[in-house]
């Protein structure tokens, strides 16, 4: 949706007060008793900087230091984070959606061991809500969902009147990976990316 700025032509009453009228004449005669005047008008586009909408994502999340189990069993640590409807300037029928991307041929969430010959990966799911452990058995993986579209993973979507909403997201990782490795080999800092996309959506 572009915003849209209407400029009216006339300010009749201004210009009898300043006495400045910036436009032609024509005249009417016996001779010449018809004649047409041009009718103008302006319609100015988006500006540069204006936007329809702003969502606010992390600029970045960290797990921390991750600690390898004892037992083979589930050892899942939990990052929550943050996604804002900063400002919104949509028509009623209009929605912003918000998409997440994953990494790899197969659109998986995964960080990697930096500077490492054969670097050790582990998966983390996302989830667009608070979860822990009393309710995580019970919820469901934005990328366990189904299949991504186009744009990724839906994550939210927000209307036109929810200005200033949050929705709460939870990245989990499952450090029942780590138990059977050799902590010297695959020690180190891991990174990966989440690739946020947004876009609008008439209904």
């Amino acid at each position: 949706m572009k915003k849209v700025k209407f400029i009216s032509a006339i300010m009749a009453a201004m210009l009898a007060a300043t006495g400045v009228v910036s436009v032609s004449a024509a005249t009417l005669t016996n001779e010449n008793p018809d004649s047409s005047t041009e009718v103008t008008a302006r319609i100015e586009g988006t500006q540069p900087g204006d936007v329809s909408y702003v969502i606010t994502i992390p600029d970045m999340v960290d797990f921390g230091t991750l600690t390898q189990p004892q037992t083979d069993t589930q050892s899942n640590k939990y990052l929550n984070f943050d996604v804002t409807a900063t400002e919104l300037k949509l028509n009623d029928n209009n929605f912003v959606s918000v998409y997440i991307n994953g990494q790899d041929i197969d659109d998986k969430f995964y960080i990697t061991q930096k500077d490492a010959t054969n670097p050790f990966k582990i998966k983390y799911d996302i989830y667009s809500e608070k979860v822990n452990d009393d309710n995580v058995a019970d919820k469901i993986a934005i990328n366990d969902a189904g299949a991504p579209g186009a744009n990724g993973f839906h994550f939210t979507t927000f209307s036109a009147d929810s200005q200033g909403q949050v929705q709460e997201g939870t990245l989990v990782l499952n450090q029942q990976a780590l138990y059977g490795q050799d902590l010297d080999a695959i020690a180190g800092n891991y990174s990966g990316t989440m690739t946020f996309h947004s876009s609008i959506v008439t209904i």
